[in-house]
């Protein structure tokens, strides 16, 4: 098995939101602080505009007005009694089934004529690259947000600017009242103005439900209010497929949003299973490696088996030089129950300021390099507490390392400062964190009342 936790971090990088960029610079730049958001966007739909003949004599004026009423006349009967029936094109997603990949693979298969009826989809030597990218294809995404880069010089002295960040995520479900969408969590942490874009080009804002930043995974949201029918009728929802058993050697599709541009498609096989890297002191393993190309802004998008099921979610390459066709995805089997869970969590929107939560803390990041040569667990290690806080009311003492909040992984002070900005005070949530008795880390958790800055 290999294994690198002793190789230097920087010869990896996420192939996902690395790529903000300056808007007025288009060369890409790797940077992972990213934030999500949940901004309100016009999705209304461009009108169409009629053309007409040009007129050729004075005596045809009066039979075309008569004719283009007439028409027009039976086409708002036509219109008005279809969207009794089924729905205007204008209205929203609630309630419009949504295809699923399966299902189109099935139908390009029955009509791609390279595909015999008793061909077996389930063989990955038999794969069809076609089929499932056209099947496929409808339920990847691009997800596009703003973050702030800040940079320093020499001397201390820094500026600040807002660059764009692109990744990619996968529609995974449907509930009565939004889009799920399972994408990395570097992709969406952090991000600001976050969007999603579907296959067909249409846009709409995204909330991100809940993400797991020691596994990389987040899942997000889109409300089928903002979503149009046409769109709906255009995607897909794509199925986890379980890849305990995937072969070394299997073929495989790649879909992302790569350098940003839009969805593209690239095809491989499985190069190795269970392996080992650290990403920005993360140390991931279990990982599957394979030579389909993935670069900057695939990060979230999937690895497809033959039969268009997600087998694995690409994240991360090698950045060394002189490797070409090393790049990782996280196996669905991994994180299968990660998914499930945040799926069901509550969609949450930055409230106002003078709600926002305050914990009451100062702390300090443990990355995994400082805990491997430490013993100390990687988290947030509390160097204060304020006096009669939130944190001081739930027992969080000094020294305690914080590495959950509310069913999610923290990891960095920044990360946790971030969800409070989720939180309103007053609000009940679970923190789970290590304390010392004797030599050791205890791992503890503890119910705690957020309180109010103002009021601290």
């Amino acid at each position: 098995m290999y294994n690198d936790n002793n190789e230097n971090d920087s010869q990896y990088r996420y192939s996902g939101s690395d790529i903000p960029y300056n808007n007025t610079n288009n060369n890409s730049t790797a940077n992972n602080n990213t934030a999500f958001s949940s901004a309100p966007y016009d999705a209304k739909k461009h009108k169409r505009h009629k053309g007409g003949f040009a007129k050729k004599a004075a005596c045809f004026v009066l039979s075309a007005v008569l004719f283009g009423a007439i028409a027009g006349s039976v086409m708002f009967g036509v219109n008005y009694a279809g969207g009794k029936i089924v729905g205007s094109n204008k209205s929203n997603a609630t309630g419009v089934n949504i295809s699923t990949v399966s299902n189109n693979i099935s139908n390009v298969a029955k009509t791609n004529s390279a595909i015999t009826e008793d061909t077996d989809l389930s063989s990955s030597s038999k794969m069809d690259v076609e089929a499932v990218a056209t099947a496929a294809l409808p339920a990847m995404v691009q997800l596009n947000g703003t973050t702030t880069v800040k940079s320093s010089s020499y001397f201390g002295y820094g500026q600040s600017y807002e660059a764009t960040s692109s990744g990619t995520g996968i529609i995974v479900g449907k509930s009565d009242t939004e889009l799920l969408i399972v994408t990395n969590a570097h992709v969406v942490d952090n991000i600001d103005n976050l969007k999603c874009v579907f296959s067909d080009g249409t846009s709409a804002s995204c909330s991100v439900k809940g993400s797991k930043s020691d596994q990389d995974i987040a899942v997000a949201a889109v409300s089928l209010s903002d979503i149009s029918s046409d769109t709906a009728s255009n995607i897909a929802i794509a199925e986890l497929e379980d890849s305990s058993d995937i072969k070394v050697g299997q073929q495989v599709v790649a879909i992302g949003n790569a350098l940003g541009e839009g969805q593209s498609v690239t095809t491989g096989i499985i190069s190795a299973k269970d392996r080992s890297i650290t990403v920005n002191n993360v140390t991931f393993t279990g990982l599957l490696m394979t030579d389909a190309a993935i670069n900057s802004g695939n990060s979230g998008g999937a690895l497809l088996n033959s039969e268009g099921k997600v087998i694995a979610i690409n994240f991360a390459k090698t950045s060394s030089d002189g490797v070409e066709g090393m790049a990782y995805s996280i196996p669905v089997s991994n994180v299968k129950d990660i998914i499930d869970s945040l799926m069901t969590k509550q969609t949450r929107n930055k409230v106002s300021s003078d709600k926002a939560a305050y914990l009451g803390i100062a702390a300090v990041d443990i990355t995994s390099n400082y805990a491997s040569y430490y013993g100390y667990p990687v988290g947030i290690l509390i160097r204060t507490v304020a006096d009669d806080s939130a944190a001081d009311k739930a027992g969080l003492e000094t020294y305690d390392i914080i590495v959950g909040f509310d069913d999610q992984t923290v990891t960095t002070m920044s990360g946790l400062t971030n969800m409070l900005q989720y939180y309103e005070a007053g609000e009940k949530v679970t923190i789970d964190y290590y304390h010392m008795e004797g030599s050791e880390y205890v791992l503890k958790s503890t119910e705690v009342t957020l309180g109010s800055k103002k009021a601290s």
